[in-house]
């Protein structure tokens, strides 16, 4: 008896050490299960509410109406479909500019793009395009051939896109002609039978152009490549750039450019800049001079009057004839009609900052 109470003693002893360090073991689960419950809820919670402020924005925020088939302002806002003014962000106005050169004698296509940066997309409001002098000349001595570089009067100024807007089409200088030339030379009795005058530019109806110079004409094609959906990607007249002379064309809808795109602007000039037209020289105007009236002007400066170029050593006082063209076997003037070509959208950046890791 004393043996088999002294076991059942034993026993017990067991059961309650076992018990209790059961307990302890499970207290110290519980803790730790308590610890990651509470870090998990939190994480849930905040996947809610991003899960929950993507579907506000794709349902057209607190101000619209919301799911599939039901209308805003009388558009039907689908899912998955976010509208530009729910966008976050801030709206920072912007324009987005891209240049492409014309050079002289140049008819071939040019582009140049532009890529949207990471800050956040580009909206545009409406687009514009102007196109930018560069003419220079040069003059050769025929003497000397000492060469000398010039700057024609339009450089660094702004010309129009198109020439449907040319108010001067048709509008030729009726003032200067031939008899400008005799007047002069009757009004300088001093001056001695076969000296020769200084440089002239002969601006004659019949020669000089009545087209604004350097003023651009070409079609225009706008090339996207990006992600969605894309543009046109036809050719346009450059006229429908912009309204009237240089006035910005209203887009008909928000355009939309995002993050990554890549936009070109690729263009076909439809002449060269200040072309020589028209068989207008020295054969038609001087057709009988006593040294063959030939080699002056010359096809090529049409424009010079515009830019205030002259023609050296081209008019000499003769023993027949007040006034008589010079035989110049080249053209002592090289024109150099260089241009930049400006294509713009103006409109708001939606910045968009990193914001906190989730």
């Amino acid at each position: 008896m004393n043996v088999e109470l002294g076991l059942r003693e034993q026993a017990a002893e067991l059961r309650r050490e076992f018990e209790q360090k059961l307990n302890r073991q499970a207290g110290h689960f519980r803790r730790e299960l308590a610890g990651k419950d509470a870090h998990i809820d939190q994480k849930l919670s905040e996947l809610a509410a991003i899960a929950s402020a993507i579907d506000g924005s794709r349902s057209g925020g607190a101000g619209a109406a919301g799911g599939s088939g039901q209308r805003d302002e009388g558009n039907i806002i689908r899912p998955g479909t976010i509208r530009i003014e729910d966008i976050p962000g801030r709206r920072v106005p912007y324009v987005l500019a891209v240049d492409i050169a014309i050079n002289n004698n140049t008819t071939s296509q040019r582009e140049a793009g532009v890529t949207i940066s990471q800050e956040g997309p580009f909206v545009a409001v409406r687009r514009m395009a102007i196109f930018q002098s560069a003419y220079e000349f040069q003059t050769t001595d025929p003497e000397t051939g000492q060469v000398s570089r010039f700057t024609g009067r339009s450089f660094g100024r702004y010309r129009p896109i198109h020439s449907a807007w040319d108010l001067m089409d048709g509008q030729h200088n009726a003032i200067s002609d031939t008899a400008t030339w005799f007047l002069t030379a009757m009004a300088n009795p001093g001056i001695a039978v076969g000296t020769e005058l200084p440089a002239a530019t002969l601006s004659l109806p019949s020669n000089m152009s009545s087209f604004r110079t350097m003023e651009f004409d070409g079609r225009v094609e706008v090339i996207n490549a990006g992600s969605s959906y894309p543009r046109q990607n036809i050719e346009v007249p450059s006229a429908f750039w912009t309204k009237g002379n240089n006035s910005p064309w209203d887009l008909g809808a928000l355009d939309f450019f995002e993050r990554g795109e890549v936009i070109t602007v690729r263009v076909q000039p439809l002449h060269v800049n200040n072309p020589p037209v028209g068989n207008v020289d020295s054969s038609c105007i001087f057709p009988v001079t006593d040294n063959g009236g030939t080699g002056w002007p010359f096809l090529d400066g049409q424009y010079d009057a515009h830019e205030g170029i002259c023609t050296p050593d081209a008019v000499t006082l003769g023993d027949d004839n007040p006034l008589e063209v010079n035989v110049l076997a080249t053209d002592a003037v090289q024109r150099l009609p260089d241009g930049i070509l400006t294509f713009a959208w103006e409109g708001y950046r939606i910045i968009q900052p990193v914001g906190p890791a989730v």
